[in-house]
């Protein structure tokens, strides 16, 4: 597997008023080319932050003295393959890894990852066999150890080892200020954000998909309002590269699924969501059926990009999703 480095290319454009630009920069030291891990593909975004693509979702990978952080695993079948990748990055342990959602892709590599490493303070309560510590919020643990009707059972090594509530779980690790961030209501109900503050980097797992329109599940405490509250709250976490805009100086954001994104991207996929909601809330007020709805097309426009007609996630379950939502409001406020 060989490490590449991320190049941000020249790109001026107006995203959400502000003007954004972004070009290469000089790259920060890399190791050098690693074994071929499986297919697996490694991007150095920051001198001690990597993200690896191709095992089910991305993983961020964070490096230091104090050993490795991951974010999210990867699959269940991907899993030996996120090790290797992990081991051509450092031979240092992986110490602590943090889920962003109780989704398969997610948390499939929670067992063979894990143990793969140590928990950063192994103590008498611990057992027999040392593993990473795995994080999550506590929704995670409860959908992973009492699974919905007709769902996978997982066995318990797959299940967090840590668990939160709050809206904030801190941490100092690897001389970096890092914080989970509990966004519940999304795309699901175990929804968090990883910040490495002083990288500048966060992981937002499927709040942000770019593949396509996001994956709102309301069965899985999902909601479309939940949704753009999750991107609005990113983008106050997120610094675009003003006002030095030939800089390549940004927040970098970690999706769950697509490339890496900044500032300027997330404002266009927020604006996206906000306006096929905006529509469908006011087809709603006119009295306007799903099957209406679904035929006005309220995607025009974003449909060519986001949008698919087969596969795990149509549009037309996006559509519906908003419109069961905003008829039958059930969310939280947080």
């Amino acid at each position: 597997m060989r490490i590449k480095i991320l190049v941000i290319p020249t790109i001026v454009l107006f995203a959400g008023g502000v003007l954004v630009a972004q070009r290469g920069a000089p790259p920060p030291q890399q190791r050098p080319p690693a074994p071929a891990a499986g297919g697996l593909e490694t991007i150095q975004i920051r001198p001690n932050v990597y993200v690896i693509f191709g095992a089910g979702a991305n993983i961020t990978v964070h490096t230091g003295e104090d050993g490795v952080m991951l974010v999210d695993t990867g699959s269940e079948a991907s899993a030996d393959k996120v090790v290797a990748a992990v081991k051509a990055i450092t031979d240092r342990r992986i110490r602590m890894i943090f889920n962003t959602s109780a989704d398969p892709e997610h948390v499939g590599g929670n067992d063979k990852v894990g143990a793969a490493g140590v928990p950063l303070n192994p103590d008498n309560f611990t057992g027999g066999e040392l593993r990473a510590t795995v994080v999550a919020h506590e929704n995670v643990l409860q959908r992973l150890s009492v699974p919905a009707k007709g769902e996978k059972a997982w066995p318990p090594d797959m299940w967090p080892t840590e668990t939160f509530t709050s809206r904030y779980r801190s941490y100092y690790i690897n001389d970096e200020a890092v914080q989970a961030i509990r966004q519940l209501g999304a795309v699901s109900d175990g929804d968090v954000m990883v910040h490495f503050r002083r990288a500048d980097v966060i992981a937002v797992g499927d709040i942000i998909d770019l593949r396509h329109f996001p994956a709102i599940d309301p069965a899985k405490g999902g909601s479309i309002q939940g949704e753009l509250d999750a991107l609005n709250r990113l983008l106050d976490l997120t610094v675009p590269a003003m006002p030095l805009v030939v800089k390549a100086g940004r927040t970098l954001i970690v999706p769950g699924h697509g490339p890496i994104s900044d500032y300027a991207e997330v404002v266009e996929y927020r604006d996206m969501v906000t306006t096929i909601k905006d529509i469908i809330e006011d087809q709603i007020k006119k009295g306007m059926t799903l099957q209406q709805v679904k035929a006005a097309n309220p995607t025009a426009g974003y449909r060519k990009r986001w949008g698919a007609e087969s596969g795990p996630w149509t549009t037309d379950m996006f559509v519906e999703a908003i419109y069961n939502g905003l008829k039958n409001p059930t969310r939280k406020t947080e």
